[in-house]
């Protein structure tokens, strides 16, 4: 036993030191996009829904259905609706949708760097879609370069024109096309030997630098329609890399006043899975090392101790039959009682139900007597007269009350375990 307990000592010290150790190793991020709500990684929106969910006064929820499900919902008010994804290929009964609300007076951003041909010929404007390397971007934070310029061109009434600064592989895609939607929010800047399209009448070009859309707006109804071409800075990175929160912020407020409906109904199933606490423990390195540990251990504990020390089996003896003492000590209780007639009428009664039983005889029914006595006779062998005659001195102890001594019920008895015997 003090073995066994040094044992557990040090593989809860172990353990220990092991989840400390892993616990002080430098995190390693995943830097794949998810924008999954429960994702806390870089590219997941876990902090961007919390801090959307305490800023926006008018409010700011969180769904799963689909532009045509929420479309169908009967509701009378007015909402703005935000669908973020990295490949948003709307097919055209989501445009329909999506169309129809923003007629009603909703209001729909979409943020993706594609979003179907459907989309972009009705409401006339082409994107330009770069593939995202999570290496790219890592080589490129490392060597110190120039960040991309995303500047607000929005109304200057509300926000003064700004210029924000983001890694170009998180602002690589935008728009362009013959006649673009009336309002462009944000411009990328590009240089020109960047500009792999020609350049278009709608974009302002001076010298050697084009300006390209990334956030637009389209009025359809009483709504509107707003187009953002920059999915990864809404995210947990884009909301915690310094002050560019504000260019998040003053997109989200072209909603006005309207409450806002998170969907992400159109991300790959697997961001949508919310985490459980084993999935939890799966996520993160240390947690993960430390169950794993853990199963390591109980599996060893289990192969040490199957040969464990046996303790003696106690002996259990089989219980005695008291049937006969019980038995005896009820026919003490009658004789001590001198109730000889009771006696001689249970075991009548245990005469007729064995008879019965055995041989289907009612010796309890007069008129079947002879019947009885001749099919006893037969099965037994004894004399007729013989069982006759104690079935009829028996009966009126039976039923009449006829009260006997000692002797005549030792003869009674004697006579119906004969009987009882020879079946």
């Amino acid at each position: 036993m003090k073995g066994s307990r040094w044992f557990i000592i040090f593989i809860v010290a172990f353990l220990f030191i092991m989840f400390a150790i892993e616990y002080h190793l430098p995190k390693n991020f995943v830097w794949k996009p998810t924008f999954g709500h429960y994702d806390e990684q870089p590219f997941g929106c876990a902090i961007f829904d919390s801090l959307l969910s305490s800023s926006l006064p008018q409010g700011y929820t969180f769904s799963k259905k689909s532009l045509y499900q929420l479309e169908q919902e009967d509701t009378t008010q007015r909402r703005g609706i935000l669908v973020i994804s990295d490949n948003l290929r709307l097919s055209d009964v989501d445009v329909n949708a999506l169309l129809k609300m923003a007629e009603r007076g909703d209001k729909i951003m979409l943020v993706s760097t594609l979003f179907g041909r459907y989309m972009e010929d009705t409401l006339s404007f082409r994107s330009y879609y770069s593939y995202f390397s999570p290496m790219a971007l890592k080589k490129y934070a490392t060597s110190f370069l120039l960040k991309d310029s995303l500047c607000w061109v929005g109304d200057s009434a509300v926000y003064p024109r700004q210029t924000f600064y983001f890694y170009p592989q998180l602002c690589s895609s935008y728009f362009w096309g013959d006649s673009l939607p009336e309002r462009v929010l944000a411009q990328k800047v590009l240089e020109s030997n960047e500009f792999k399209y020609e350049i278009e009448a709608d974009s302002l070009v001076t010298d050697s630098v084009t300006y390209m859309p990334v956030a637009m707006s389209r009025q359809w109804g009483k709504g509107e329609v707003i187009l953002v071409s920059t999915p990864l800075i809404f995210t947990n990175y884009g909301m915690l890399d310094g002050k560019n929160a504000t260019y998040i912020f003053r997109l989200l407020s072209q909603m006005g006043k309207l409450p806002i409906v998170r969907t992400e109904g159109y991300m790959k199933e697997t961001a949508q899975v919310q985490q459980s606490p084993f999935r939890y423990f799966l996520a993160h390195e240390p947690l993960r090392w430390a169950l794993y540990l853990t199963m390591i251990t109980i599996i060893l504990f289990m192969i040490f101790t199957a040969k464990r020390r046996q303790r003696a089996i106690p002996v259990i003896h089989e219980p005695a039959n008291k049937s006969l003492e019980f038995t005896e000590l009820i026919g003490t209780l009658y004789f001590q009682k001198k109730d000889h007639a009771d006696l001689v009428r249970k075991k009548f009664s245990y005469l007729a139900e064995e008879l019965r039983r055995e041989i289907q005889v009612d010796i309890e029914e007069v008129e079947d007597d002879e019947r009885s006595f001749n099919r006893i006779a037969r099965k037994t062998g004894m004399d007729i007269q013989e069982i006759a005659k104690l079935i009829r001195e028996v009966r009126p102890v039976i039923y009449g009350g006829r009260t006997i001594d000692a002797d005549q019920m030792k003869v009674y008895i004697d006579k119906m375990n004969e009987i009882i015997n020879h079946i």
